[in-house]
């Protein structure tokens, strides 16, 4: 079996206009309203890889950057394409080297890595597929001694983010129970305009103490403070304000390169302090977090920290130092598959994200078939369908699908 062709898909729902961009810069057009720009933001925006073979098996992975980019970075002359064509998809940590190789010059970390893990993340597809064994039989892989089982999971855990949270308690209120009407185990509210994170302390301790209601005492309580906290003063008088409501972890409390920072809090603090999804890549970046930050959590992202296999790299890492893997995905959901594989094989993952996002969008209810199912206990199911036992619903890609962007 041979590759003949690594394909990107963009997807754009542009919902109701007031999707919130993950970066700050894009909530709002900075063009024309009639311009192509203004029907980007305030949209959803995915970008798919699909990995072809002359056998007809084919894959798909997931990169949260923008579809222009990674299709650049896959199409053009030096790109991975022209380094993968005509190579056995089923050599997934050969090519995955060679893919890391080739790019070292301008790559090595960041998008690049983002490309590299959607195209590893679809060769695990197309090696399960087939071998007729769902990726999590393919990625096993020994840890450090253990006392859990050495068998794959039957059923894992995600926790939910709910985003936007909310403008106010009603609607935060509102929102969590959707999450918990869906029977979800844990639930994220995240920093936002008027809430969480922006106003003050008073604020911020009413925010939690509501959430807090709404899940009830048996539910995990996640918080992400997407960098917002200036320093680590402000951080921890904020975090002992909250500690009584029993936060599973805080996200994100301070900017991502505040490594020294990071290592003061976690000392100072028995709440678990998590870090990972801000553009963190392979696990070169994580071991400094570890090391240096000493974090309790790592989050490396399912759509953008080099991969399957990479993501393990760092959670046995994780893993040696004591701390948790957690990873993320936000709504692009072949990294919701992703995290189903992993959690089934990985000791120190109790979690991985989850979507549950306003407005809603076929980009996650509906890409995937079959459909996400969570059961009465909060679990779902480990499929034991060949490869990541998911597909793209072209429905939906012929709805959505628009040129790189």
């Amino acid at each position: 079996m041979k590759i003949t062709k690594i394909e990107t898909i963009a997807l754009l729902d542009p919902a109701d206009g007031s999707v919130t961009s993950w970066n700050p810069s894009f909530d709002e057009s900075s063009g024309d309203e009639s311009s192509d720009d203004s029907a980007i933001h305030g949209a959803y925006n995915a970008t798919v890889v699909r990995v072809h073979t002359d056998e007809g098996i084919v894959g798909i992975g997931q990169s949260e950057a923008p579809s222009l980019v990674i299709d650049a970075i896959i199409r053009s002359s030096q790109g991975l394409e022209a380094l993968l064509l005509g190579e056995d998809p089923t050599h997934v940590q050969r090519l995955w080297q060679k893919m890391y190789n080739a790019t070292g010059v301008y790559g090595r970390r960041g998008v690049v890595i983002g490309a590299i893990g959607a195209v590893e993340t679809a060769l695990w597809d197309i090696t399960g597929k087939a071998a007729g064994k769902p990726v999590h039989e393919l990625i096993w892989r020994s840890f450090a001694t253990t006392a859990s089982d050495t068998e794959p999971l039957k059923r894992v855990t995600p926790y939910a983010t709910v985003y936007p949270p909310g403008a106010n308690l009603e609607e935060l209120e509102e929102r969590m129970s959707i999450a918990v009407a869906r029977r979800m185990k844990a639930i994220k509210i995240e920093e936002w305009e008027g809430q969480f994170g922006n106003v003050d302390m008073e604020t911020d301790v009413a925010v939690i103490e509501k959430a807090r209601s709404i899940i009830g005492p048996k539910r995990d309580l996640m918080i992400d403070v997407q960098n917002r906290w200036r320093d680590v003063g402000q951080a921890l008088r904020t975090i002992d304000a909250i500690e009584q409501y029993n936060p599973f972890f805080i996200e994100a409390p301070l900017p991502a390169d505040n490594i020294e920072g990071y290592r003061k809090l976690v000392e100072s603090t028995h709440v678990r302090i998590a870090v990972g999804d801000w553009g963190f890549t392979t696990r070169h970046e994580f071991a400094d977090l570890l090391r240096r930050g000493r974090l309790d959590v790592v989050q490396p992202s399912a759509v953008r920290s080099g991969g399957m296999h990479e993501i393990l790299n760092i959670a046995e890492d994780a893993y040696r130092f004591g701390a948790l893997c957690v990873p993320h995905t936000w709504f692009h959901v072949i990294g919701v598959a992703v995290g189903i594989h992993l959690a089934a094989v990985t000791p120190n993952m109790p979690y991985f994200e989850y979507p549950i996002a306003f407005p809603s969008t076929p980009l996650v209810d509906d890409l995937l078939l079959p459909y996400f199912e969570i059961a009465e206990d909060g679990t779902m199911e480990v499929p034991d369908r060949p490869g990541l036992g998911f597909e793209l619903n072209e429905d939906v890609l012929t709805e959505f699908r628009v040129d790189p962007y």
